[in-house]
């Protein structure tokens, strides 16, 4: 780092983080406020998402909200019609994570997050709903609802607070390069 180079760009790191941690304090508020039934989840999304660039974070917001609800309708067409049959409900599962990873390893653009996240939202959700089929709407409801809170406001927070630009680290990256 050099002494000349502005503060945001010397501490970007730092900025980061705290923005981070203010976006997941925001999501973790909202939810509470909302009665989720686990805030945690809008919480940790924050921070799985977060990217230090604005438009990392922006970019695949939307992406993995679409991804989340499909994994969200696909649990609740799956569970309750295979619940008698947990081997079979097993590898439906098991071969939708598999399809959807997949196609999201053949994807190589943010589009591929719907994929990504549609495969293991089943499983995040269908495993642990077998005990209690009779709840996998609300609990793919509010799993969507608090993923989707986590992805909004750390997407606020990335663009409204500090955005960090994609131009300053790729000239420091070529600056670095040709020295």
């Amino acid at each position: 780092m050099r002494a000349d180079e502005p503060f945001l760009v010397r501490h970007a790191d730092l900025i980061f983080a705290l923005k981070t941690f203010a976006a997941s304090i925001l999501a973790l508020v909202i939810a509470l406020a909302m009665d989720l039934p686990r805030p945690y989840w809008a919480m940790a999304t924050v921070y799985i998402t977060s990217q230090p660039l604005a438009g990392a974070t922006s970019s695949k917001a939307f992406f993995r909200v679409m991804g989340t609800l499909v994994g969200a309708v696909m649990t609740v067409a799956l569970v309750p019609n295979l619940i008698d049959a947990p081997e079979l409900l097993c590898l439906a599962i098991a071969l939708w994570v598999g399809l959807c990873l997949y196609l999201s390893l053949l994807d190589g653009t943010p589009r591929s997050y719907v994929f990504m996240l549609a495969g293991y939202t089943v499983a995040l959700i269908g495993f642990p709903s077998v005990s209690e089929p009779g709840a996998i709407f609300d609990t793919a409801v509010a799993r969507l609802e608090e993923i989707s809170l986590g992805i909004i406001c750390a997407s606020l927070v990335s663009t409204i607070v500090f955005p960090r630009s994609v131009a300053p680290a790729v000239a420091n990256r070529i600056d670095n390069w040709l020295a």
